[in-house]
């Protein structure tokens, strides 16, 4: 399993979710526009979301769709779903890095009591990110 695999399926979905009219403009650099808010990859290679007029970023997100839910519920004053949305990106990616590691460590393991905790720990944290993309993708979905 691989993070940019996983990312590049979310965007795929967001892409996809962008072709139904949605209120924000994608400029061809990869930035998303909507209404009075930027959404564009940083140095850090993580989604800034920022004010069109300022330069510093509101907050910074691993996936371009939470960026662009907290856009509006920043922009409706929603403190709750913008905290709410920020957990579950960084669950998400600490769910997916976690899911990572471990898979690695049941393929190079050669004990099979760590293989087997390997793997045990692989699906938990591979079911809890899958269930976190769920619960994105859905949020997204009703907000937009």
């Amino acid at each position: 399993m691989n993070f940019k695999r996983h990312a590049q399926k979310l965007e795929t979905f967001l892409n996809d979710e962008f072709a139904k009219n949605l209120p924000v403009v994608q400029l061809p650099n990869g930035t998303v526009v909507y209404n009075h808010f930027k959404v564009k990859k940083n140095k850090a290679n993580v989604w800034a979301l920022q004010k069109t007029n300022l330069a510093s970023p509101i907050d910074v997100f691993n996936l371009k769709v939470c960026a662009l839910l907290a856009a509006k519920f920043y922009e409706k004053n929603n403190i709750n779903k913008l905290n709410e949305i920020k957990r579950l990106d960084q669950l998400y990616q600490q769910n997916l890095n976690d899911s990572i590691i471990f898979k690695h460590r049941f393929k190079t393991s050669k004990d099979a009591v760590r293989r087997d905790i390997a793997l045990w720990r692989w699906e938990l944290t591979h079911a809890r990110a899958k269930d976190t993309k769920n619960k994105i993708a859905n949020m997204f979905r009703l907000t937009f």
